[in-house]
């Protein structure tokens, strides 16, 4: 290859590598959008049953994969680890579920979040819709806050699928 066709590579490469990291930097700083989840986890509560209600808890873990993202730091098609702490009390009156957790992504980095829902039920066959608060994170999810509505699925051997919609924004 001639020195004129190496400089003419070294340059593509270079221009290609700096407009793919400014488009990854661009997408760090993006200020808002949307995304949806797909996520699947598996639950090992313990029941303690009262005289007025039942109380649940314990550790749920599993996955999540991002199926459709308007940018920022929720790529689409990027999958991470979810871990979270479940309390739930249930009675006559109705459920009070509320999840406190974590995912994190490929990188490393993480965003948290807080789960809470009304309805449903968590026996196989039950489920239902609830709220989930976007609450912080680390690296590029480092200042973003948000909400997202999510929908769960209660399956057999303490399987669970869930699927939601999200709006954020970074401060």
């Amino acid at each position: 290859m001639s020195i004129r066709n190496q400089i003419g590579a070294v340059l593509v490469v270079a221009v290609g590598t700096l407009c793919a990291a400014q488009m990854a930097s661009a997408d760090h700083h993006v200020k808002s959008g949307t995304y949806e989840f797909v996520a699947s986890f598996v639950t090992d509560y313990t029941v303690v049953e009262q005289s007025e209600q039942t109380v649940i808890g314990g550790p749920g873990i599993g996955t999540v994969t991002i199926v459709k993202s308007s940018g920022g730091p929720w790529a689409e098609g990027s999958s991470g680890t979810n871990v979270f702490v479940v309390h739930i009390k249930k009675s006559d009156a109705g459920m009070d579920l509320e999840a406190s957790g974590a995912s994190t992504d490929s990188s490393g980095d993480k965003w948290f979040f807080v789960a809470k829902r009304t309805a449903g039920d968590t026996a196989v066959g039950g489920g239902g819709t609830g709220h989930q608060q976007i609450t912080g994170g680390t690296g590029k999810y480092e200042g973003v806050s948000g909400t997202c509505e999510y929908t769960v699925d209660f399956l057999v051997d303490n399987r669970v699928t869930a699927l939601g919609t999200c709006q954020w924004q970074r401060d």
